[in-house]
């Protein structure tokens, strides 16, 4: 889970090592970055998801 407050949050759901789903809420840039690594078939590892000084975008360029 990635928890920037109370009302903002997302949970990360994988099987294995592969990302499956991301529920994203009141996050909409998270949705969208989460959505392009699972077309890319781009599975981070669930350590640096949870990392706040992570920014996910850069997740789609690695």
């Amino acid at each position: 889970m990635r928890k920037i407050s109370e009302t903002a949050l997302s949970i990360w759901h994988y099987q294995g090592d592969e990302l499956l789903a991301v529920d994203a809420i009141n996050q909409p840039a998270v949705f969208m970055v989460s959505k392009r690594l699972i077309e890319a078939r781009k599975s981070p590892d669930p350590k640096v998801v949870i990392d706040l000084d992570i920014d996910l975008k850069s997740l789609l360029h690695s």
